[in-house]
């Protein structure tokens, strides 16, 4: 199972009131699921504060294995 302390997470605000999540994993090479490698990625919608962008990404990692 993928783990948020294996990814380093940044978030930012794309637009006021707008925030996303950029993760990136810690450990190189790149981490792999379904035979694609995961070089990172940003989460898909726009959370309300910075919080919510990192609890969203915390999500969408522990779903690379789902």
């Amino acid at each position: 199972m993928a783990k948020p302390s294996d990814y380093r997470i940044i978030t930012f605000q794309r637009k006021p009131g707008h925030w996303r999540a950029n993760i990136t994993p810690i450990i190189q090479p790149a981490t792999t699921t379904r035979g694609a490698a995961i070089l990172g990625f940003v989460t898909a919608q726009d959370s309300s504060s910075e919080a919510n962008a990192a609890i969203a990404a915390d999500r969408a990692i522990r779903e690379l294995d789902s």
